[in-house]
């Protein structure tokens, strides 16, 4: 068994002159523990497009409009995260059709293709 111990710097905390800590190194709490989400565009054929580093503690949905302004779509796939009528709106808005399963809570769900 190998024991990893690490400076609290190395953990985002804050330097003495005030730089570091979590946001600028995209770190945060969740219920997993401390880390980081990897969010990312790619190509038909699963080539990277563009990557977004965020904290674990945030959200899904909010990143989308961010995410699909850089890249050039017809269709967004996207997981049930990314549901929800803004992210409907601003990927129509984008020129292109929405592909999202919708969250269980949903009153009034999007259609969308199971088979895509």
């Amino acid at each position: 068994m190998a024991v990893l111990r690490a400076n609290v710097a190395a953990a985002g905390a804050k330097k003495t002159d005030g730089s570091g800590g979590q946001a600028n190194q995209a770190l945060g709490r969740s219920r997993g523990g401390f880390g980081s989400k990897i969010r990312g565009v790619v190509t038909p054929l699963g080539h990277p497009v563009t990557l977004k580093l965020t904290g674990a503690e945030a959200g899904d949905s909010p990143h989308l409009p961010e995410l699909i302004a850089i890249a050039k779509t017809e269709v967004v796939l996207a997981d049930k995260g990314y549901d929800s009528d803004a992210n409907q709106e601003a990927i129509r808005r984008h020129g292109a059709e929405p592909f999202i399963p919708p969250n269980k809570n949903r009153k009034h769900a999007e259609p969308y293709d199971r088979h895509l």
